[in-house]
């Protein structure tokens, strides 16, 4: 059971938490500002914050200053939730140290899962990332990046990202599911290597001014495609299974958020170019129960005349 403050202002929003929340097990408190939030602060202990963006009793940007100065919240998870997310709200938050924006109306099952994370953090606390699986998805992005645009990618050490921000500035996400995995993969591309891809393809005759913000949207949602339909060609040639994908969605606007369609940890592996990181795939996966999970700082990447090895 968790114990989650919530400040939110929609009525609908509340009862809607309250009745999902309740019948799963935990505890909600919906602060309506009728006692100072330094005292419910003092007399109780919240696993997860909920503050809406848009809360009516007091600013938001308050509320989550007061919870991270907090020494007794210091550990406490902080998701801000907004109907209209914009570049200025981004950043503040991020600035304040908030990883999770959550876009309304609520999908209760992604924060059910979210909450179940951060109550019970085990399973090595890496998530799905099987040495196999991850191995398909790597060599299928360089093989796809090495095809498309003829631009050597060399593969960084993974890591397990914190929040749902962008880490470059055009990203694709594109959803899998299947009995035995399902989630998302998403690729981060500056708009300098997208520009590369794009003149590759269209010849020698164009320049960049053909590169303009929705080429190149339509590149990155184009490799992302062409990345995850290798990858199930490999799933199912190498591991014999196979899962439905979505369409790409491709996000350009100034600090977007990823929505991973799953609450699982998210791992990311950047690739350099020219020795600069360039690339960031990311991947949110979850599994059945047969797998053994990897920590991120036991996965070596290494590649060895032409073989991606993944250890």
């Amino acid at each position: 059971m968790a114990k989650l403050f919530i400040a939110e202002s929609s009525k609908k929003s509340i009862e809607n938490l309250e009745h999902f929340l309740r019948a799963d097990g935990h505890d909600p408190f919906f602060w309506d500002h009728a006692e100072p939030l330094e005292k419910i602060m003092s007399e109780n202990k919240f696993d997860l914050s909920i503050i809406d963006l848009n809360f009516k009793q007091m600013p938001s940007s308050e509320i989550i200053n007061l919870i991270l100065k907090n020494p007794d919240f210091s550990n406490s998870q902080i998701i801000v939730t907004t109907s209209s997310p914009n570049k200025d709200a981004l950043t503040k938050y991020s600035s304040l140290g908030v990883n999770f924006i959550f876009v309304k109306p609520y999908r209760y099952k992604l924060l059910a899962d979210k909450i179940k994370y951060i109550m019970n953090p085990i399973r090595g606390d890496h998530g799905a990332f099987e040495p196999d699986i991850l191995k398909i998805f790597l060599e299928s992005t360089i093989h796809i990046f090495e095809s498309v645009s003829g631009i050597s990618v060399e593969a960084s050490k993974p890591f397990l990202k914190s929040g749902n921000k962008s880490l470059s500035e055009v990203s694709a996400v594109i959803g899998l599911s299947s009995p035995q995995v399902k989630g998302s993969l998403s690729i981060n591309v500056t708009k300098e290597v997208l520009t590369r891809c794009l003149l590759k393809i269209l010849g020698a005759d164009m320049d960049a001014s053909h590169a303009d913000d929705a080429a190149l949207s339509d590149m990155c949602g184009e490799l992302c495609n062409q990345v995850m339909g290798r990858a199930k060609q490999q799933f199912l040639k190498k591991k014999s299974m196979s899962f439905e994908i979505s369409v790409p969605t491709v996000l350009s606007d100034p600090n977007h958020i990823l929505d991973y369609k799953s609450s699982s940890p998210v791992l990311v592996i950047p690739f350099k170019i020219e020795k600069i990181e360039a690339i960031f795939v990311e991947f949110c996966l979850e599994l059945n129960d047969t797998y053994e999970p990897v920590a991120p700082d036991k996965l070596q990447v290494v590649v060895e005349e032409g073989e991606l090895i993944l250890f």
